[in-house]
């Protein structure tokens, strides 16, 4: 079969079809000649590519003509740029420009247009918020009520007169929480006992060490997957919420008071400390309509940095990762506030509010997920060629889906990314 059969689609502007009678683009440079006296041969200036200008001479028929014919005048005067699907040059984005509408007495059924498309997208600069720095700049005030909390609480107790044993027990479960989760806290408090040597004789110095280390600790994007900086997200702000509930009850009144106001710092720190990891996720930024820039280019517009020679996963982010990652902490930041002063739940709410903002963004800008079974087992190079045309995107699949062995993935339903 001819090339011309092979590569003809059927023509139609922002999904409404229609017969083509012929077509025409007008293709070349863009030029001015200056020419001068004396000079046997002029200077040509050339001024960039012409603007391709597609027309049509086209036709709907049938007998629901006239409705064939409204659809297509609705798409034709709808403002903005549409996709075009040219029967030979395929897909593309353009914006409708001067077109006419015709009927004939001799031609029941059949109403034709004249058509002219214009490419180019050229769009004006627009305003909009930078989330990623609005995030970060949440951190200071956090910062200053976490202090003041945890100072007041603490300034109930007389410390002087607690027992050791007491407050070890009371603080057990929070201690293990922090050494899991929060970097810094080992070379604070390596062990249980230092843990409480630390609450009862140094408390406003630990929490500052704390506070300043989290604070203080260099950060970098690591990229979407699931190695990247989402790692551990959900888990860590599911343990935080719980962090209150799983604290043994004790009978004495201010070693309650203490373990309250430890469980409030390190549920604090932590908070903080995801604040700042999620602050250094970068908005993937896309060159145009469909294709994404390339990750270092996403890095530099956000102002992220990734350091050298580490291993950055280039894909964009997908919708559902960051969508549960933002879910899971706005939960932990309601379960905090919750059993906060007025002062510190305010500063948390302007925090959710924050963070909700930017990882919404961060979700719009990636790809969502979808439910696909293959009919058979297959190689996961097989696979990624199939769906996206791309073997090289076998990788994706396998690690998302668990699957055992690449060159045999199960012909099980499996999450599989929409583009």
């Amino acid at each position: 079969m001819s090339e011309w059969r092979d590569r003809m689609q059927g023509a139609s502007f922002r999904g409404v079809p229609f017969w083509l009678d012929g077509d025409s683009v007008n293709v070349g440079r863009r030029t001015q000649v200056h020419e001068y006296p004396q000079r046997d041969q002029p200077y040509v200036e050339d001024l960039g590519r012409r603007t391709r200008e597609y027309k049509f001479t086209g036709f709907v028929a049938g007998d629901d003509c006239l409705a064939q014919r409204d659809k297509l005048l609705t798409a034709l005067d709808t403002p903005g740029p549409g996709e075009l699907v040219h029967p030979w040059f395929g897909r593309m984005t353009v914006t409708a420009g001067d077109c006419e509408v015709s009927h004939a007495r001799n031609e029941m059924g059949v109403v034709r247009f004249s058509m002219a498309f214009i490419d180019g997208m050229l769009a004006f600069p627009v305003q909009s918020a930078n989330t990623r720095r609005l995030l970060a700049e949440q951190a200071p005030g956090l910062l200053d009520s976490i202090k003041s909390r945890y100072a007041e609480a603490m300034s109930k107790v007389d410390l002087v007169r607690q027992r050791v044993s007491a407050v070890r027990a009371a603080v057990a479960s929070v201690h293990a929480f922090a050494i899991g989760f929060l970097k810094p806290f080992t070379t604070l408090a390596a062990d249980l006992d230092a843990f409480v040597y630390s609450i009862i004789n140094a408390p406003g110095a630990f929490a500052a060490s704390l506070l300043s280390d989290i604070s203080s600790l260099k950060r970098t994007f690591s990229g979407y997957g699931a190695s990247g900086s989402f790692k551990g997200v959900k888990a860590k702000a599911s343990a935080l919420s719980s962090l209150r509930d799983s604290a043994p009850v004790t009978d004495n009144e201010e070693v309650a008071m203490i373990q309250a106001a430890v469980i409030g710092l390190i549920q604090d720190a932590a908070l903080l400390d995801l604040l700042l990891d999620m602050a250094q996720v970068p908005i993937a930024v896309s060159e145009g309509v469909s294709e994404p820039a390339d990750l270092d280019v996403q890095l530099a517009q956000q102002g992220a940095t990734v350091e050298a020679g580490s291993s950055v996963e280039t894909t964009v982010p997908v919708a559902d990762d960051v969508l549960d990652a933002r879910d899971a902490i706005s939960d932990a930041l309601w379960s905090v506030a919750g059993d906060s002063q007025s002062e510190h739940f305010g500063v948390l709410s302007g925090v959710r509010l924050a963070l909700d903002r930017h990882l919404t963004e961060v979700a719009r800008s990636g790809i969502g997920l979808r439910t696909y079974a293959p009919i058979e087992t297959v190689s996961a190079l097989v696979l990624a060629h199939a769906l996206y045309g791309d073997a090289l995107r076998s990788g994706e699949i396998v690690t998302r889906n668990r699957v055992r062995h690449p060159g045999f993935v199960p012909a099980t339903e499996l999450q599989v990314a929409k583009t």
